[in-house]
């Protein structure tokens, strides 16, 4: 895999050197699914598809900035020291990355949207619960929960999104997805800045939650089960009401019979396989770059708002004392600002991606926030500090969503659900580090924070100038070649 043009898969195909030839089998047409996907189109059937796993993911992001907003009250309310702070801030995102390698394999096996549907039953009842929580240990044990439920939820979205249309569209859902996410938390900081001090943290968390529970009535009464899916699990008559479901919305129609065929089956939802020779390197490479992405984002929802709290002067000056503070209302404003950025990098890496392609995007966005990152050791006012915070999450989520169009294209349908729930846990480790260290770190040395997240865009850029495979224009694939 060192060499980008030394395996098949690598190969670009042009959408326009496929034959889309149809051959008849007594008399019913058979079709591959790149050409049933072109014969539906793109309309509104995806426009649901996409809008709907959006709004899920962006209860992702919008959990994270939850947590890091309303610990000043926490820590009011129970008392918390710094060891439970860590713990209450990093349980989800150690719990999401043991999801994610645990049971993101379970979709594969079992279908996107079953499991989708019971992973949002139970985050709804796991969050409307931790705002019932009367003490610090249920508060914990609930919030375990809940990163369960995220560590198969968002890797389930962003593989059910790409594989609704054809490869030419796969990348919108992928981008629909981020933003969405990124916007939540941009959304959360502007609720915490309306409703927070007025309404406290328990109502607060409640609100957060309710668009989970819409989404799941949606998907469980209106939304089919993914098509390309069905075909790889050998369901090809469920695929078919399926894909009629969808001709329906679009309206474009299909024959009543139609075989629908994919090259050959394998064993659905295999770890061991994007581990082979074929796929190992680019895991390795994207495990790396997520695990320093998440850290640095992550890192940065819990670091803002104790850096806007408390004061922040490039690490320097005297460590801030760990005690119960009022959050006031211009460190709200600022948070709102701060966490915009991440609602704009979606399109910055969508437009990137599709413009300059995956590979330079990975090695422009890594390389720029690096840099910027090295301003953070010295001392600005607030404005300026309140401006590199902006670029680093601007920067660091683009790359990430360059990522997230990346890994749906590189693995097939049979696994593709287990490569992101393991390339996406390693993720999650990094934002149990990055949130844990902070912790850790700030209130001895702010300096080392800083280093912290030096270190970390260093490790993305590295990985990022190391990666030499161009997926724009490879056509997706639903089993590996043998």
């Amino acid at each position: 895999m060192a060499d980008a043009n030394s395996s098949d898969k690598n190969e670009l195909i042009e959408p326009d050197q496929i034959d889309y030839g149809s051959t008849t089998e007594e008399e019913i047409p058979t079709k591959s699914l790149e050409e049933m996907y072109t014969i539906i189109g793109v309309g509104k059937a995806q426009y649901i598809y996409w809008i709907f796993l959006s709004v899920i993911c962006l209860f992702d992001t919008a959990e994270m900035v939850v947590i890091s907003t309303i610990i000043p009250l926490l820590r009011c309310e129970w008392g918390l020291n710094i060891v439970w702070e860590t713990l209450i801030n990093t349980n989800v995102y150690f719990f999401s990355a043991l999801g994610g390698a645990l049971f993101a394999k379970l979709p594969d096996i079992y279908g996107r949207k079953k499991m989708l549907l019971i992973s949002l039953a139970f985050l709804f009842i796991a969050t409307s619960s931790s705002a019932l929580a009367q003490n610090k240990l249920q508060f914990f044990l609930v919030r375990c929960i809940v990163g369960l439920c995220m560590g198969i939820i968002f890797p389930t979205c962003i593989a059910f999104s790409t594989e609704i249309t054809k490869s030419s569209h796969r990348e919108v859902g992928p981008m629909s997805i981020v933003f969405f996410a990124t916007m939540g938390s941009f959304l959360t900081a502007v609720l915490a800045y309306l409703l927070l001090n007025f309404i406290g943290w328990r109502w607060f968390i409640l609100v957060m939650v309710s668009p989970v529970l819409v989404c799941f009535l949606v998907l469980m009464c209106y939304l089919p089960e993914s098509p390309r899916y069905l075909v790889v699990s050998g369901r090809n008559k469920e695929a078919l009401e399926a894909f009629h479901q969808m001709a329906q919305l679009n309206n474009t129609s299909l024959p009543e019979q139609i075989n629908i065929v994919v090259h050959s089956v394998q064993d659905l939802g295999s770890i061991a396989d994007i581990m082979k020779p074929d796929f190992r390197r680019e895991t390795i490479l994207l495990s790396i770059m997520y695990f320093g992405n998440l850290l640095i984002i992550f890192g940065t929802l819990v670091f803002v708002p104790l850096a806007l709290y408390s004061g922040f002067c490039g690490g320097q000056g005297d460590p801030p004392l760990h005690k119960c503070v009022k959050i006031q209302q211009d460190s709200l404003l600022l948070l709102s600002i701060i966490t915009f950025a991440a609602a704009l990098s979606g399109f910055l890496g969508y437009a990137a991606a599709m413009t300059l392609g995956r590979n330079v995007s990975f090695k422009i966005f890594s390389t720029c926030s690096f840099v910027v990152t090295l301003f953070l050791f010295k001392c600005f006012s607030k404005l300026v500090t309140v401006g590199l915070f902006f670029s680093i999450k601007l920067l660091q989520n683009a790359h990430n969503t360059v990522s997230l169009i990346v890994v749906p294209e590189l693995y097939p349908t049979a696994f593709r659900n287990t490569a992101l729930g393991f390339i996406n846990s390693w993720g999650k480790l990094g934002g149990v580090v990055g949130a844990g260290a902070v912790y850790a770190l700030y209130y001895y040395r702010p300096i080392l924070v800083v280093i912290m997240f030096s270190g970390s865009a260093l490790l993305v850029m590295v990985s990022s100038w190391l990666w030499n495979l161009e997926t724009q224009k490879v056509i997706m694939r639903d089993v590996r070649e043998e």
